[in-house]
């Protein structure tokens, strides 16, 4: 990216000692490219309110080393999206060949974010003793490991294992890849840069679906390796991350607060122009300085020191709870078990596992918009739009389930009592994953059917044909044939719906709802703050995602899909009167002046 910028007094005299050894017609040339220079530079200032009267213009361009910085991290974005969102496909596949109940279903989806809570908790702590670029390559090998422990596991235990490790491996990432970026990158872009490393994120949910699609193709390969081959896949992002980080330094504000100041400028001197490196040293410099050692402290020390420190306290409440109020809002749900909720709106298995890559792919487009929009339109009008859409179309993906759910085949019980004997109609019996429905198929009309207890792996009455007596259909009659439904009714008219709700679910989501908490909390802290802050915030982002992964599938069998998506919609709407009320704008804020917007909350600066 090419920028227009003020010239500093010595490129200006330099300018004009060479001019005075040029010809005539070879100074008029230089004399119209350097008005160019300075008109376009005046106006690049005042776009972004910056003082144009500095003395001349030149043209600077971001290093090439900042973009190698942000392609590897990106690395890290991308097996952030493709671990969490793999088990969208890979989970039914997985379930037939493991028999695994609910229970599992839940901890596999689930054991993951809880690697990923362990990672988040020691991420701060690492990353102020070891430095950002140790626990990069930390996370990277943790990936790795993850990806081949999954690929050969012979249990649903050892499956769990490698899950646990991938989760650690994001967990450090989560807290050490914003920050490696931001502190890397130029103030200007540097919002852009750190949310183009979470567009990443849906290249990984968009890869995890393809793939996940391809590998399903053939049933029995599929069944037996597709899903080992799904999730090995990520082998191959880790070891392209673990290569680029030897490329790359560690930043300079990790080395200044750690007195080797020598260090950082010479990586001041990679990534800035020479004409930046002092001026922002000695800022950095400045900021240590007045920090009396903050990154020295341990965990117990930062909570006292922060406790008296009003502005950073209010900021770490901000951070937190846009962290927990993004995460309670079902996304890591719509994500990781979109295949399933397809699976129960009406489509078969290899249909569900395929149309999971529509709501992958709105994810990945949606993230590139949202990085268009994110330098226009600022943080907090991003995020009303991504809040309040993801609202409405949570609303309506509980309203297609519900609406299925009244209008389905009547049903009566195979039994006078057990877990299924309340279920009158089918949309409420395949809700329980211990019942099935059996339909009665005269041609190609479905009639009313029975409500028995099991599912497709194991089931009382599965093998049997559908009789009973007095449930208003003859099951008898020679025309009649019988079908059972374990996980979704047949003739779903509102399918269509659940899709559309879905992807537009997504994409309001991933334009603002995604990233924006991530982004938001490397901007927020003073540097002595930010490690320990950053990892604060994270943790509570997956402790909330891993309460609501592990209770999804126990939930719906106990209160159904709209109850449990109403609730998703309202945590959103609540986000939404957060960031009204509490939450300024962060856009282009200095890392080092950032106490000075949260003094006091925030509507008391309307007044």
């Amino acid at each position: 990216m090419v920028e227009v910028v003020a010239l500093s007094q010595e490129a200006s005299v330099s300018l004009s000692n060479s001019l005075r050894r040029k010809s005539f017609s070879e100074r008029r040339d230089y004399d119209e490219r350097t008005k160019l220079l300075q008109e376009k530079g005046s106006e690049i200032s005042e776009d972004r309110g910056e003082d144009s009267s500095a003395t001349g213009a030149t043209y600077r361009m971001v290093k090439p080393l900042v973009y190698g910085i942000v392609a590897t991290s990106a690395m890290g974005s991308f097996l952030w999206g493709y671990n969490l969102s793999v088990m969208a496909g890979a989970l039914l596949l997985i379930n037939y060949h493991f028999h695994t109940s609910a229970l599992w279903q839940g901890i596999i989806v689930s054991i993951m974010i809880g690697g990923a809570v362990l990672g988040a908790a020691t991420a701060g702590v690492l990353n102020d003793k070891l430095g950002r670029w140790k626990v990069m390559m930390l996370s990277a090998l943790l990936f790795a490991a993850s990806a081949i422990v999954m690929a050969l596991s012979p249990s649903v235990g050892c499956l769990s294992a490698g899950r646990a490790i991938g989760g650690s491996g994001i967990g450090l990432f989560t807290v050490t890849g914003p920050v490696y970026v931001a502190e890397l990158a130029p103030n200007h872009i540097r919002g852009k840069f750190v949310f183009f490393s979470y567009v990443l994120t849906g290249g990984g949910v968009l890869a995890s679906a393809v793939i996940a699609g391809v590998f399903s193709i053939d049933a029995d390969f599929a069944y037996s390796y597709g899903w080992r081959c799904i999730l090995g896949f990520a082998i191959i992002p880790a070891a392209i991350m673990f290569i680029g980080l030897w490329f790359i330094p560690e930043t300079p504000r990790w080395l200044v607060f750690h007195n080797k100041v020598d260090k950082a400028r010479k990586v001041l001197q990679r990534v800035r122009h020479s004409c930046e490196v002092e001026d922002e040293l000695a800022k950095i410099i400045e900021a240590r300085d007045s920090s009396t050692q903050g990154n020295s402290l341990n965990i117990f020390q930062f909570v006292k020191r922060i406790v008296k420190d009003k502005a950073v306290l209010y900021a770490l409440f901000v951070g937190c709870s846009l962290h927990i109020l993004r995460s309670l809002g079902g996304a890591v749900i719509v994500l990781n078990y979109s295949a399933t909720i397809f699976n129960k709106a009406g489509f078969s298995q290899k249909q569900s596992i395929w149309l999971a890559i529509v709501p992958a792919f709105a994810n990945f487009a949606a993230k590139f918009v949202g990085s268009l929009l994110l330098g226009r339109m600022g943080r907090r009008n991003l995020y009303f739009v991504s809040s309040l859409g993801a609202t409405l179309f949570l609303l309506l993906l509980g309203a297609s389930f519900y609406i299925n759910n009244r209008d389905s085949p009547a049903a009566v019980p195979m039994s006078s009592s057990g877990p299924c004997d309340d279920y009158h109609n089918c949309g409420n019996c395949v809700t329980n994953s211990r019942c099935g429905f059996c339909a009665a198929i005269n041609g190609t009309a479905i009639s009313n059917g029975t409500c028995s207890e099991g599912n497709a792996r194991h089931d009382k009455y599965s093998n049997q044909s559908c009789v009973l007596s007095g449930s208003g259909t003859d099951f008898t009659h020679p025309g009649i044939k019988t079908r059972w439904y374990f996980d979704h009714c047949p003739d779903n008219n509102f399918a269509s719906l659940a899709i559309v709700s879905t992807c537009m679910y997504v994409v309001f989501f991933a334009v603002g709802l995604a990233p924006l908490p991530w982004v938001i909390n490397t901007e927020i802290y003073p540097t002595w703050a930010r490690g320990n802050a950053v990892s604060i915030g994270s943790v509570f982002s997956w402790l909330c995602s891993l309460l609501v992964s592990l209770t999804f599938p126990i939930l719906v069998d106990v209160t159904g899909q709209p109850l449990i998506f109403g609730i998703y919609a309202i945590v959103s709407f609540i986000g939404f009167l957060f960031m009204l009320f509490l939450v300024p704008d962060t856009k282009e804020i200095d890392l080092e002046n950032t106490e000075k917007f949260f003094q006091r909350l925030y509507f008391l600066t309307w007044c």
